[in-house]
């Protein structure tokens, strides 16, 4: 039997012409686990989304800058630094075909985010200047290490399933979270200040967003566990 084909969305970045970017250590996270990885820039025909969807087995929405406020009805605040809408309306629009072939999904810290939105939910645009939190949820600065911090699962959840755990530390890079969560998720995870670290879609197979980045941790248990019943899920749902 093939591995599973995992597709994980990235975006462009503008320098002389623009070039699709996406850091290695995703596709070494979906290789370890027994995937195969696929690189998906945007796309804006619909039967092309589609056949992603059709094509791959599972999809990883990975990190990335801050999806545009007005795709879930608000303004930006000072601090945001939006991405252009191609990516978000691209990543959201798949989200949505994935789950409707009940197919696997799991969102990667900005790809958490993305997930709330694509379903309807608002995000916290600013967590130091909108939570106030005494948690450190990314480095100040690329001169120390990534921020640490524990986070606390729920209870028959899907992600306590996987990690058999009820805390775990976490690797953390970002600025923004989960606000109103959207009907049809669930929050199953939160850092100590309230701050949303896990939503997942609970009549989906395997629809999971994870605010942290298991992809910077890959020694990790809980990395290994999480990218693991990914694959299995991805593998089933051929």
């Amino acid at each position: 039997m093939r591995p599973p084909l995992i597709g994980i969305t990235t975006g462009y970045e503008q320098h002389d012409e623009s070039v699709a970017l996406l850091p290695e250590r995703y596709l070494r996270a979906v290789e370890r686990a027994g995937g195969v990885p696929v690189t998906l820039a945007p796309l804006k025909e619909e039967r092309l989304v589609r056949h992603y969807a059709e094509m791959l087995d599972g999809l990883i929405v990975s990190g990335g800058k801050d999806i545009p406020p007005s795709l879930y009805g608000e303004e930006p605040v000072a601090q945001t630094d939006p991405l252009p809408e191609e990516r978000p309306l691209f990543e959201m629009a798949l989200v949505r075909l994935f789950r409707e072939l009940d197919k696997p999904v799991l969102g990667i810290c900005y790809g958490c985010q993305l997930l709330n939105v694509a379903f309807g939910g608002t995000l916290i645009q600013d967590i130091p200047s909108q939570v106030g939190s005494a948690v450190k949820h990314r480095r100040l600065s690329a001169n120390e290490p990534h921020a640490r911090h524990v986070i606390w699962i729920q209870e028959g959840s899907l992600l306590h399933e996987i990690l058999c755990r009820r805390e775990v530390e976490v690797v953390s890079s970002h600025h923004q979270a989960v606000g109103r969560a959207a009907d049809r998720l669930r929050v199953t995870a939160a850092a100590p200040d309230g701050v949303v670290e896990a939503v997942e879609l609970e009549d989906a197979r395997f629809l999971l967003g994870v605010q942290w980045h298991p992809e910077m941790d890959p020694e990790a248990e809980a990395t290994g566990r999480l990218m693991c019943a990914f694959i299995q899920a991805a593998t089933a749902s051929r």
